[in-house]
């Protein structure tokens, strides 16, 4: 380079108010295009994670296997796209049984089975009369309330004569009740189907992506934001292989439980508690509900148990199953991938579904653990601290 190039370049550098206002620009038109955008972003983000989710599966077939990439990857898309259409399939009459299950459940049984279980306590309160004291007005109140539902319930429905409007009007809200369904289905299909797509296209570019991204960083600050990319891939990616084995192991566990203990429609049960396990804490307690419900209602298939005695079976057996994955399970399986305190993830769920909604809620974990990680990153530099990330390969959060 002569010294005129080198003259002309130093006359044209930005002075630093400059360089920040136009950083400023920068940030704004990036979340311009976000803002536009935003409706795109569920997609794009549930896209990501499934690009996340099946690179190990790539990386084992291509290098273990020594398979073509390419091949590799069509393989591995395949196999997800055989999940996609055989898992609906293989859920369809568990679902059938279960909607026929519920189909049977008579509302003022479920009524008349709070009744009786509210007076067994108000009776079994009378030999510790202090006790009774306190809780029998709550009780009282409640058992007037369920008797008021009842007499409600029994109350007849006057006949009606359907004239031809009425008819017609009744075939039009059918009409749009079949059209409002109709046009969600297709939606959620064509959302597959792109999500699919982008996944594809995320993975097949991923190398350029780096290779583009890479030349975006300052020389001198590779090797260290590398470190800290690398440690945030492995959180993602230990994240989700994580949650998948909890999902399949705690709703195993449910389901084979629940068919020992006589738990009615065990296998859908258990299906409910494998899937609680996107919502962490919040979910195996929401999981618990409609088998204490079931527990309460129709009692055990085979175990001489009174419904009540049953239903504290149940809540001691999903309690236990709880207790195992959090002392066991979630160590073992997540290990260091998320390592956050059970309240910061509980405050974060909370804060992620009123944020973002059901996504906020299931991607809260993640999210902080990856801000975890650029907190301490930022921190480092600011502390002029040498170990600003640990090395990948390494425990990300150590």
């Amino acid at each position: 380079m002569t010294v005129d190039s080198v003259q002309a370049s130093a006359g044209n550098r930005w002075s630093e108010p400059a360089r920040y206002i136009m950083g400023v620009v920068l940030l704004l038109a990036g979340l311009f295009v976000v803002y536009i955008g935003r409706s795109a972003i569920p997609l794009v983000i549930s896209a990501a994670l499934l690009a996340l989710l099946v690179d190990p599966i790539i990386r084992f077939l291509a290098g273990r296997l020594r398979m073509n990439k390419n091949l590799a990857i069509v393989i591995t898309y395949l196999f997800v796209v055989a999940m996609l259409l055989v898992v609906p399939l293989l859920l369809i009459q568990p679902l059938v049984e279960a909607a026929n299950f519920a189909l049977q459940i008579d509302p003022s049984l479920i009524i008349q089975r709070l009744s009786q279980i509210v007076q067994s306590v108000s009776t079994d309160l009378q030999a510790h009369q202090w006790l009774a004291s306190v809780l029998n007005p709550a009780l009282d109140s409640l058992l007037t309330a369920l008797n008021y539902s009842t007499s409600s319930a029994q109350t007849p429905v006057p006949a009606m004569q359907m004239s031809v409007a009425d008819l017609s009007s009744r075939l039009g809200r059918a009409m749009g009740a079949v059209a409002g369904f109709l046009g969600p289905t297709f939606s959620g299909l064509a959302s597959v189907l792109f999500t699919l797509l982008m996944a594809l296209q995320m993975t097949l570019t991923a190398g350029e992506f780096k290779n583009w991204f890479s030349d975006l960083i300052p020389p001198g600050h590779g090797p260290e934001l590398s470190l800290l990319f690398g440690n945030i891939h492995m959180t993602w990616t230990g994240f989700l292989r994580g949650q998948i084995h909890l999902m399949l192991i705690v709703g195993l566990v449910t389901w084979v439980g629940g068919f020992i203990l006589g738990l009615p429609q065990a296998f859908f049960l258990g299906v409910i508690a494998g899937f609680m396990e996107l919502i962490p804490n919040v979910g195996p307690v929401l999981a618990a509900v409609p088998a204490v419900l079931i527990a309460l209602l129709f009692g055990s298939t085979h175990l001489a148990f009174s419904h009540l005695s049953f239903t504290l079976v149940i809540i001691g057996f999903y309690t236990l199953v709880q207790m195992l994955e959090n002392q066991f399970l979630v160590p073992k399986i997540m290990g260091d991938a998320v390592d956050l305190p059970p309240l910061i993830v509980l405050i974060g769920v909370i804060a992620g579904a009123e944020a973002f909604g059901i996504m906020g809620a299931l991607l809260a974990t993640p999210m902080i653990a990856t801000g975890k990680l650029i907190f301490r990153y930022i921190y480092g530099k600011i502390m002029e601290d040498t170990l600003v990330a640990p090395a990948v390969g390494s425990k990300p959060n150590q």
